[in-house]
């Protein structure tokens, strides 16, 4: 069936609203479909994302381009009957109803979900004006906001069978451009981040606000000895407590911009195994060592290590295990294992896993289901 056309004389309509984020987890593969779209003629004013006032968001999208409408809120915390959780319900209905009016007023084509209560609004909106809907989930186990949506949505993009939603389609994670960039130059960029050429550099990062945990391991192991050059995004939450008496070789900074590019040219990553970061070591095919949130919904980030755990790419270590000691003994044992390599980049790119077409396949998802497309990408009808 030929996809009806756009008003001309507004690009927006006939365009795509990206529903959620919170994270970078979140929020980074709808930006990068967002990108591909782009890419394929879609007017960057057809692109609208809907999230919290409390996300990443609030600088990541503007900083892409895009324009970006954020509604209050939270998500609901445990316990459940928690009197703060009164608040936080009262702020999603509300919130809810913003995304019934912004779908309203924005009429778009598709409506993507990135997972997550900021997700919701959106998503409830589409449903409300049967506005086309489309999954995206960056996790092995599904989320709640998906599972809810999954029975009323066309498809769901996953980045691997299993998931529990419904109309499941295997597109991989979408990755960052950035990501796929610096896997192309790999260890060339050690010269731009002013890393040695030929000593081992691990790079040690804890999510978009950072990781208690890990953070007080690589601290604690600095104390124990002497250490491979550490590249340590600390996180904004963190960086206050920053030790003054590192070593000169752990290189710390509270946020990195660039972070595919350290990834990248690094010997080894210590990390939340987070769904769009396991997509993003996978497809850099660097090694891992894996530290999953004990706390996550569903045990989720585990389920998104074990397949770069079942490859022989990373190792898995409990929460409550990782301390100093035990990271010290950890990346020992992984560069000892991967450091013999003679050409590194060669190796690292034939342990490549996932999809480096994720992107493009979730964009395809949306072309196909969208019930208009903008007005540029329609064909003119010249008459005879």
């Amino acid at each position: 069936m030929k996809l009806k056309q756009a008003r001309e004389s507004d690009p927006s309509q006939g365009g795509l609203i990206v529903a959620g984020g919170g994270t970078a987890g979140h929020l980074l593969p709808g930006i990068a479909v967002a990108d591909e779209l782009v890419k394929r003629g879609w007017p960057r004013e057809a692109v609208l994302f809907v999230g919290s006032s409390r996300g990443v968001e609030v600088e990541m999208v503007p900083s892409a381009s895009y324009e970006l409408v954020v509604l209050s809120g939270r998500g609901i915390n445990a316990p459940r009957f928690a009197p703060r959780n009164l608040l936080n319900v009262a702020g999603i209905i509300w919130a809810i109803l913003c995304g019934f009016w912004i779908v309203r007023q924005r009429r778009p084509a598709i409506v993507l979900s990135l997972g997550g209560y900021a997700a919701l609004p959106a998503a409830m909106g589409a449903l409300l004006f049967k506005v086309p809907l489309v999954l995206a989930e960056q996790n092995a186990s599904a989320s709640a906001t998906n599972r809810l949506l999954t029975k009323f949505a066309k498809a769901a993009a996953v980045p691997c069978a299993g998931t529990g939603l419904k109309n499941e389609v295997v597109t991989g994670n979408p990755v960052r451009g950035a990501v796929l960039q610096a896997d192309r130059e790999g260890r060339s960029l050690r010269t731009d981040l002013g890393w040695p050429e030929h000593e081992p550099v691990v790079v040690v990062f804890g999510g978009s606000l950072g990781s208690r945990r890990i953070n007080e391991a690589v601290w604690e192991a600095a104390t124990l000895g002497e250490l491979p050059a550490l590249h340590h995004v600390v996180g904004r939450r963190d960086w206050p407590d920053l030790p003054s008496t590192l070593p000169a070789n752990v290189m710390a900074c509270d946020y990195d911009d660039d972070l595919p590019k350290a990834m990248a040219a690094a010997d080894l990553v210590v990390c939340r195994p987070g769904g769009s970061t396991v997509a993003e070591i996978g497809v850099l095919g660097v090694p891992a060592v894996l530290v999953p949130l004990p706390n996550a919904p569903n045990d989720h980030q585990r389920r998104n290590a074990q397949s770069l755990v079942d490859s022989g790419l990373a190792v898995l270590v409990p929460d409550a295990e990782f301390d100093g000691q035990r990271f010290r003994d950890e990346i020992t044992q992984m560069l000892s294992k991967f450091r013999s390599e003679a050409h590194p980049d060669v190796a690292r790119r034939a342990r490549s896993l996932g999809y480096h077409d994720a992107t493009e396949r979730v964009a395809d998802l949306i072309t196909k289901h969208c019930r208009s497309l903008p007005a540029v990408l329609e064909p003119k009808d010249e008459g005879l």
